[in-house]
């Protein structure tokens, strides 16, 4: 196989221009923002909103003319450099089923959220500001959609972080939002190191960037004696790569290692729930499609270099950060604390798909999510904001919290469109049956049951069991903290000391329409019947059928192909466990939120303001476990201290060695202009004034009067008849 003939340029077509446009309108909208957003009428939301929503316009006809129907892809040389051994470096657009589907989702929630945000950051000083980064958030995460190599995909990859970074510090006067952009901005590095040092090691040995060559690449390989052999040809010569399974595993888990990061993955998830520090909508954005689902994707688009070890390695994190992220959200009450360890919890059942084999199920979970999440996070907007007008009018001292849901209750008497769509999100989110999160849930659930059985089988030991299992009890923790979260909300009376109907916009309007609009939408979209014609069932999820192997994967091109095609099948025979896992799941849900009723019904308002975690369990999970303070002594304070010695050693030695230095130095310098003035110089001075003295003597001799030669030879020949004389 030449390797050349691979990356060879391909011609642009319309829907790969379309696609370029879709990327470019972002970028275009926060570029007239940034530098001159404050002279445009309104501050410019209308360019931001309109731009991104031409964006999802061109993004929904893309995906008419692609999904399931055709594959489009264009190509370019971007450079090259002068080697036989190293080929062109690439650039292009690649547009299949996943990258539409992706665009959609993206563009569709970025221009709800944008919408949102004319009422929610009305009459912020940084509102143009605000919709640019949007805009630049947005053209990263669609560049990490749509290009079609590692390279440039991870160019996007540190754009999305650094749009990340400005947005969860958009209130930088604040230092917990600065705090938390740094601390955003610093773990994903940690993930990205990682990702690096994966996609070097592969382009290492293949050469080439670019997904699809390498692809084809792993499809022409196959196992021998225990190591993967593949061969191509590279400007004629012939190449032969041997692979270890350690080495394909590790570089492997490298490219994870950006999942782990981007997507909050045990152990680096620590820095998603202070991400709640940027404005609300932010938190939509970033917690739903975009920003932490960019992990998702890539794990997706990578999956065929993944090994059977790599993938086991992605299901325990996943399961593990599944369980953590569920735990935690237990006893919060900063009301985006919850979902914030939601997300982390939800997106460890993703990363727990893929692992398993469910790579179309966790897919469709991706999907789901970014629905009823966006739509919960932005209920909590509205919730923030009321409470906030609520407290204002009621001059209520600033240390009451607006966000903590010990101080809501009975919300729905005076909210009732948010009740309701925040019950049909939460409903998607713990996965009762006829929602959308039913469906992606049961999903990975199955898939994760059928990998178990395979893995057990195949090696004998049922320990891999622990990892659906560990699924069905973030089930019921899910259910539990959701419950207790719309309990203390909505449900008995309001534990303030104002009228509740005071967090009403006016008395015939519960909320702006601006941002009612886009809540309502997301909850609509919560319900299971726009994935699957059959609700109970997820075998028919246009979705899934569109997202498999299959599809986006040529036949064989996987390291683990054995392992996927194994874990397929048996999960295509295990119709029975079907049924009982959706039971299961749903009467594990019920269970849930029973519990959490159950235990907090009897609570009197007083009780529920006083609430606070009891027992240590109680309070691990308050504390996350206390994974900031472990960091914290383990990693943080030992680098302090290392820097402050450091910088002591530089004060106090090295510029106090250098001061010193420097004056002797000077000293030094001063000795040696004396010398170099008395003696040096001295020296030349008298050998020249002697010069001087006896050329003007020997001048004096030579008069030109022969009178004075007389005299001078007469004196000297009585010198000479003394000097006989004497001897």
């Amino acid at each position: 196989m030449e390797l050349s003939a691979l990356l060879e340029p391909l011609a642009g077509t319309p829907q790969t221009t379309l696609a370029t446009v879709v990327l470019l309108l972002p970028l275009l909208a926060f570029a007239v923002l940034y530098l001159a957003g404050r002279k445009l009428p309104r501050h410019g939301d209308w360019l931001g909103i309109g731009a991104t929503g031409l964006a999802f316009v061109l993004s929904l006809y893309l995906f008419a003319q692609t999904w399931n129907t055709s594959t489009f892809h264009s190509r370019t040389t971007w450079f090259s450099l002068p080697s036989d051994f190293i080929t062109d470096f690439t650039a292009g657009i690649l547009l299949d089923n996943l990258t539409v589907l992706m665009l959609v989702i993206v563009t569709f929630i970025s221009t709800l959220v944008q919408l949102f945000s004319v009422g929610y950051m009305h009459g912020d000083t940084g509102y143009s500001r605000y919709f640019a980064y949007l805009g630049l958030f947005t053209f990263s995460m669609l560049g990490i959609v749509l290009v079609d190599n590692l390279l440039l995909l991870f160019m996007f990859w540190e754009l999305v972080g650094l749009s990340s970074y400005l947005l969860i510090g958009f209130w930088y006067e604040r230092p917990a939002a600065n705090a938390a952009s740094k601390k955003a901005f610093l773990v994903n590095r940690v993930g990205d190191v990682g990702l690096l040092l994966g996609l070097f090691a592969f382009y290492t040995y293949f050469r080439t960037f670019d997904l699809e060559a390498l692809r084809s690449l792993i499809g022409v390989g196959e196992w021998l004696n225990g190591s993967f052999v593949t061969s191509y040809t590279l400007n004629g010569q012939p190449w032969l790569v041997e692979l270890s399974p350690l080495f394909l595993t590790l570089a492997g888990l490298g490219l994870f290692m950006g999942c782990v990061g981007k997507s909050a993955q045990f152990p680096l998830q620590v820095w998603l729930p202070d991400a709640m520090q940027g404005p609300t909508p932010v938190s939509s954005l970033i917690h739903a499609a975009t920003m932490v689902a960019a992990g998702v994707y890539l794990v997706a688009r990578c999956y065929a270099f993944f090994t059977v070890d790599a993938l086991t390695v992605i299901a325990i994190i996943g399961a593990v950060t599944a369980l953590l992220g569920a735990i935690a959200a237990l006893t919060q009450y900063d009301i985006k604390a919850v979902l914030a360890f939601s997300t982390i919890s939800q997106l460890g059942y993703m990363v727990m798909g893929m692992g398993t084999g469910a790579h179309d199920a966790s897919l469709f979970h991706l999907t789901t999510h970014a629905f009823f999440k966006a739509a919960l996070f932005l209920n909590a907007g509205i919730i923030i904001h009321a409470m906030h007008r609520g407290m204002h009018h009621a001059h209520l001292p600033v240390d009451v919290d607006p966000q903590d849901i010990r101080n809501m209750g009975g919300l729905r008497k005076a909210m009732p469109l948010t009740f309701y769509t925040y019950l049909l999100a939460a409903a998607a989110l713990v996965g009762l049956p006829l929602f959308s999160g039913f469906l992606s849930k049961d999903a990975i659930l199955s898939g994760s049951w059928a990998w178990a059985q395979t893995m057990s089988q195949t090696n004998g030991n049922s320990l891999y069991f622990a990892v659906p299992i560990i699924g069905f009890t973030v089930v019921l923790l899910t259910a539990y903290y959701m419950g207790r979260h719309l309990w203390f909300m909505f449900f008995g009376s309001f534990r303030l000391p104002f009228d509740v109907k005071a967090l009403r916009l006016s008395l015939s309007r519960e909320v702006e329409q601006v941002m009612l609009w886009p809540v309502v939408m997301l909850a609509v979209l919560s319900l299971g019947i726009f994935f699957s014609l059959n609700p109970f069932s997820f075998a028919g999820s246009w979705v899934m059928q569109g997202v498999g192997i299959a599809v986006l994967s040529q036949e064989g091109a996987l390291l683990a192909n054995n392992l996927i095609q194994s874990v397929v099948m048996q999960d295509a025979a295990n119709q029975t466990a079907h049924l009982v896992i959706g039971a299961l799941s749903a009467l594990l849900g019920i269970a849930g939120i029973a519990l959490a009723i159950g235990r907090y019904r009897g609570k009197s308002n007083e009780a529920l303001l006083q609430d606070v975690p009891h027992g240590p369990l109680a309070r691990l999970s308050y504390n996350h476990f206390y994974l900031d303070a472990v960091y914290a002594a383990v990693l943080v304070r030992p680098v302090l201290w290392l820097s402050r010695m450091l910088y002591r050693l530089d004060k106090r030695v090295i510029d106090n060695t250098l001061e010193y230095a420097s004056k002797w130095l000077v000293v030094f310098a001063k000795i040696v202009k004396w010398f170099d003035t008395w003696v040096v110089d001295g020296s030349v001075w008298l050998i020249g004034a002697l010069s001087k003295v006896v050329g003007r003597f020997g001048r004096g001799l030579q008069s030109g009067k022969v009178q004075s030669y007389y005299a001078y030879s007469l004196f000297g020949f009585i010198l000479i008849i003394l000097y006989i004389m004497l001897n």
